[in-house]
């Protein structure tokens, strides 16, 4: 059985629970070890603001957590693992967002392209930042499967909500994945410095009137 202290190996709809629910890592823990949780990602958020992907090493995330470098290795087994969950929780965020909101527009291709234009403009206001999270997405392995699945099961979500329907058919969840794919896809390329913001817009804005107009919206 898993302790508080070891790895997080929920299912992906066990770990956005424990997320949503300020839970993390397990329900079995206690405040002090969730608080240092918090701070081990929360370190190793700012290490990726100051300087990027290369910046976020494992003994200067202990150090800026103030914890031991032990105590991170408990927790992620890998950097790439730990920006894995820095970005659920970011994409988390986004999602929240618009969790209780009227989203604008009059078909689901036009409020999915107002969703993700807003959450696409957040990434030049850190880019050190989201270019480290996306290619810790890139990069992730086997040890981040839980973190990576949950990401799907997210923006699957999200995404639904934003097409307004209470129960997503095939066709649908389909839509949603391929739109969910080539935005990732594009983010990729952002990161690489092949294309723009507005460039990774372009082409999702290609993709979503694409995949949504044999769906009639």
């Amino acid at each position: 059985m898993s302790t508080a202290e070891e790895p997080l190996t929920a299912g992906r709809d066990g770990l956005l629970s424990l997320l949503r629910h300020g839970q993390l890592p397990s329900r079995a823990a206690k405040a002090p070890q969730r608080e240092r949780y918090q701070r081990i990602v929360a370190a190793a958020m700012e290490l990726a603001s100051e300087g990027g992907y290369d910046a976020v090493q494992m003994r200067a995330i202990a150090d800026r957590a103030g914890v031991a470098l032990g105590t991170v290795y408990r927790y992620f087994p890998s950097k790439n693992h730990m920006l894995v969950m820095g970005l659920l929780m970011v994409f988390e965020g986004m999602r929240a967002r618009f969790e209780d909101v009227v989203i604008p527009g009059d078909t689901p291709s036009e409020r999915i392209l107002f969703v993700l234009r807003k959450n696409t403009e957040v990434l030049e206001k850190d880019r050190p930042r989201y270019e480290a999270l996306v290619r810790a997405f890139m990069f992730a392995d086997a040890s981040a499967s839980a973190e990576l699945d949950a990401f799907g099961a997210l923006m699957t979500e999200m995404f639904a909500k934003t097409i307004g329907v209470e129960k997503i058919s095939d066709d649908q969840l389909n839509a949603i994945r391929v739109i969910g794919d080539v935005w990732m896809s594009s983010l990729v390329s952002w990161v690489a410095g092949r294309i723009s913001v507005d460039e990774v817009m372009s082409h999702l804005t290609l993709a979503v009137r694409l995949v949504f107009r044999r769906l009639g919206g």
